[in-house]
């Protein structure tokens, strides 16, 4: 019998024979349940038939950040320093990234949309080996030529770098291509086979939360509902695709009475579900119609800015519980735990702060999620965020590196 803490409680871990038992043991700065069968370490997946995802929200991936390396074509920022450690440790095979920038100007002198990628990589992952890569155009940052935040003027490129800036862009950025997304993988990716959803309307989505009193009608009929993107990859596992559906909503706050944020962060969420049940009237960008056909495998990955602790919308639904009460979708909240976000609190309801993903000291929820199909079978999985009593220097990197933390998942293919 083998006996840890966590805060005030007592965990005991019993090594049985009898399948379907679950052993939990802390390692790496994870909380990890799996099933008694499972004895490889944290780092490593235990055969090439399971593979390791995560997801992880590095906070301003900048192009001044990216480009602030030495003679040696080293990274010089201790946070991207710190964010590369943790995902060095974690070791996945598919890497989903938020917030990094796309580098605009040198997209406009000739460069590729993954310039940034690629200087993270090679200045601070240059052992790492991701083969395959996946990135494409989203929506913050570009204006529209429209007073969507109705504080009475038009922002141009002259306002570049400020508020008003962002608040009349698609989706808030201060300049094009903030907070972006990208995605890392060790196995293919059927790139001929992807879709985005960065140019589809808000008004197009069914039973939308859309608030028309604020929008003027010129308004509504060119608002994006993405504010980022929505990004259907599929991944190849040998005979098998798993579609990986990315997106990063709006945030529900920075908004008035009329609650837009929180609407689209809703209305965002909600296009999932009309994804995953193959809703005809979903158009990507490329002009087709659908979603995913009836049995196909998924997984739902991105900061969604919503927690099942979070406030309700106007429907009085917590917005991420079209996901996790969803008949197709698995929730791993009982996987997805960690000592650093207890914090001596008590686990539990009505909080769950165990399940915290994101926040400083006291303060956090769970909005960063890896939300598998349910035709797929989770062995067993974990966030980055160790105890800052039990190891001290891997807190002290977890807030140096971002104000969310890593998550992951290992997922067999059968």
């Amino acid at each position: 019998m083998l006996e840890f803490f966590m805060s005030k409680y007592r965990f005991r871990y019993a090594i049985n024979q009898m399948l379907g038992k679950r052993l939990i043991v802390w390692s790496a700065g994870s909380l990890l349940l799996f099933s008694s069968c499972a004895t490889t370490p944290i780092n490593q997946p235990s055969s090439k038939d399971i593979f390791r995802i995560a997801l992880f929200n590095i906070w301003e991936m900048s192009t001044e950040k990216l480009t602030n390396i030495d003679s040696q074509g080293l990274g010089q920022e201790e946070q991207l320093s710190a964010a590369a450690q943790i995902i060095t440790e974690i070791n996945p095979d598919i890497l989903v990234i938020n917030e990094i920038d796309h580098d605009i100007e040198a997209l406009k002198a000739g460069d590729d949309l993954d310039l940034n990628l690629r200087r993270f990589l090679d200045a601070y992952l240059p052992q790492s080996e991701y083969p395959y890569t996946y990135i494409a155009p989203c929506n913050t940052g570009f204006l529209a030529g429209k007073d969507f935040d109705n504080n009475g003027m038009v922002a141009t490129d002259e306002d570049r770098g400020s508020r008003d800036h962002g608040g009349d862009c698609y989706g808030y950025g201060a300049y094009p291509g903030q907070y972006s997304m990208a995605i890392l993988s060790r196995y293919p990716l059927n790139l001929a086979a992807a879709k985005t959803f960065q140019h589809f309307l808000w008004k197009d989505l069914p039973d939308n939360l859309l608030p028309r009193d604020w929008y003027a009608e010129d308004e509504i009929e060119v608002f994006r509902l993405s504010s980022k993107s929505h990004w259907d990859v599929p991944l190849v596992m040998g005979e098998k695709e798993i579609h990986l559906l990315v997106s990063h909503p709006t945030p529900p706050v920075f908004d008035g009475d009329e609650d837009r944020n929180g609407r689209r962060n809703y209305d965002e969420i909600k296009m999932w579900t009309h994804y995953i049940d193959g809703d005809s009237v979903l158009i990507d960008d490329q002009g087709n119609r659908g979603g995913l056909a009836r049995d196909e495998s998924f997984i739902i990955l991105g900061d969604l800015n919503a927690a099942p602790t979070g406030d309700t919308v106007v429907t009085g639904q917590k917005s991420i519980d079209q996901l996790l009460k969803h008949p197709k979708i698995q929730d791993c909240a009982n996987l997805l735990i960690s000592e650093g976000a207890l914090n001596g609190r008590t686990p539990g309801p009505p909080d769950y702060v165990e399940n915290r993903t994101s926040g400083k000291g006291k303060w956090g929820m769970r909005i960063d999620h890896i939300l598998p199909s349910k035709n797929l079978q989770v062995v067993r999985g974990g966030v980055y965020w160790p105890d800052k009593t039990r190891d001290p220097e891997g807190a002290a990197r977890v807030q140096k590196a971002s104000d969310h933390r890593l998550i992951w998942l290992d997922i067999m293919v059968e």
